[in-house]
């Protein structure tokens, strides 16, 4: 018998993917533990932990040239050997307390904190870097990598104000050189900031309900989670790296605005930030190896339901970089868009799901079919597929594509998770 106060949520999950478009081989055999400890010790104090134990041999049982045989898209200089892809794993992802006072509550932990309302495009949720292990397949929770933080909520009567203060310094972290997914890599010569209190991330957010839209508005000073890459694009290119501005991470402060309002079944929200200071790397036959411009970021969401019953929700996005220059290597308006459709059947034991995301720019999009079964309350099992379709692009000629890099790695994957 568990101690009074203390609840456990536990599951053990394995997951497999398997490589059709190309090179048929798999590409993982990933199993893990999770358990997620929350000990309420009064009414105004709680604990909670969330642990992981993960293994996955599949580098240990095959070749790296047959999970990964696309390594000719990078430059020579790209390790072929996977060097951080480790067999097992082990961390606590998230451990952090909750304090109650009147009309305030304060987490101080390692944890994860959402500001947005658009799901999948970062306009005002940059709080947390993203962990780009499986490219962006993963779920949210997983994508997402935990920090260090304090978190300080004030409740007035139809208001909020949270206080975000992080004084860990942790940035997007790449697939591991050589990986399956691979994309990117940090520059060499890479400048990171000191780890000092001027150097560390603060935000406010201020949300209300006010003629009949629920509102956010928030303010963030913080670090850009890409570095700027010098005369190369993250860390791959020709060119090579001017020694008077080498690749380094930038201060940003980001203005943002998040609304969502019901009308009935229906649900429109939006996003919308101005972020100052964000540089943009140019390409390698620029004579500027960084420009810095004003940021526009916004996005627009409608969850609604279809003819039989099919939950919908569209999203379009849109970045706009002020004072655009050709040197600059991203594009001056960049658009993009997803679509989601569930359907729940067999008395809500078994859920279809359809994820679209299509990058506008670049004509390339990721299809991401799926299906989730609940064969009792303990066992869930899923089958799905990730299909890329776009251009593969040239890395090393400053020609980057986010999705189309990927079209020759379509999978098929199951998942199986049984809950304690």
């Amino acid at each position: 018998m568990l101690p009074e106060g203390l609840a456990l949520q536990h599951f053990i999950q394995q997951e497999t993917a398997y490589r059709v478009a190309s090179a048929p081989a798999f590409t993982k055999l990933l199993t893990f533990y999770q358990l997620e400890a929350r000990y309420r010790y009064s009414a105004d104090l709680r604990f909670t932990v969330i642990g992981r134990v993960a293994y996955d041999p599949i580098y240990d049982l095959q070749n790296l040239t047959k999970t990964n045989p696309f390594q000719d898209r990078f430059a020579s200089s790209t390790p072929g050997t996977v060097e951080d892809a480790d067999a097992f794993d082990a961390e606590i992802r998230e451990i952090y307390g909750d304090f109650s006072f009147e009309n305030t509550d304060l987490r101080i932990g390692k944890q994860i904190i959402r500001w947005g309302v658009i799901e999948g495009f970062r306009i005002t949720d940059e709080l947390n870097p993203i962990d780009f292990n499986e490219f962006i397949l993963r779920v949210l929770t997983d994508r997402y990598i935990p920090l260090w933080m304090l978190k300080l909520d004030h409740y007035f009567d139809r208001s909020a104000l949270q206080f975000i203060w992080i004084p860990e310094l942790v940035f997007h972290r790449p697939a591991p050189e050589g990986t399956e997914f691979e994309q990117f890599q940090k520059p060499p010569g890479l400048q990171e900031p000191a780890k000092t209190f001027e150097h560390t991330e603060a935000g406010l957010r201020f949300s209300t309900y006010l003629a009949g839209f629920d509102l956010a508005f928030s303010y963030f000073d913080g670090w850009d989670d890409f570095p700027t890459a010098s005369q190369i694009l993250f860390g791959f290119g020709g060119g090579g790296q001017s020694p008077n501005a080498p690749a380094r991470y930038h201060r940003i402060r980001t203005f943002g605005l998040a609304f969502t309002k019901s009308l009935g079944n229906e649900l429109i929200k939006g996003e919308f930030a101005y972020v100052h200071g964000r540089a943009f790397g140019t390409v390698a036959a620029a004579n500027r190896t960084e420009m810095k411009r004003p940021q526009l970021k916004y996005a627009l969401g409608w969850d609604t339901r279809a003819p039989f019953g099919v939950e919908t929700f569209f999203q379009f996005s849109q970045q706009w970089i002020q004072d655009h220059q050709d040197e600059i290597i991203a594009d001056e308006l960049d658009s993009g868009g997803s679509l989601t459709l569930r359907k729940k059947l067999m008395n809500e034991r078994l859920l279809l799901k359809l994820l679209a995301i299509y990058i506008v720019n670049d004509e390339e999009v990721l299809i991401r079919p799926r299906i989730d079964y609940r064969w009792n309350d303990h066992l869930l099992l899923s089958f799905g597929a990730d299909i890329f379709e776009g251009k593969e692009g040239n890395i090393q000629q400053d020609d980057f594509r986010f999705i189309g890099f990927f079209d020759k790695n379509d999978r098929i994957y199951t998942v199986l998770r049984y809950s304690f």
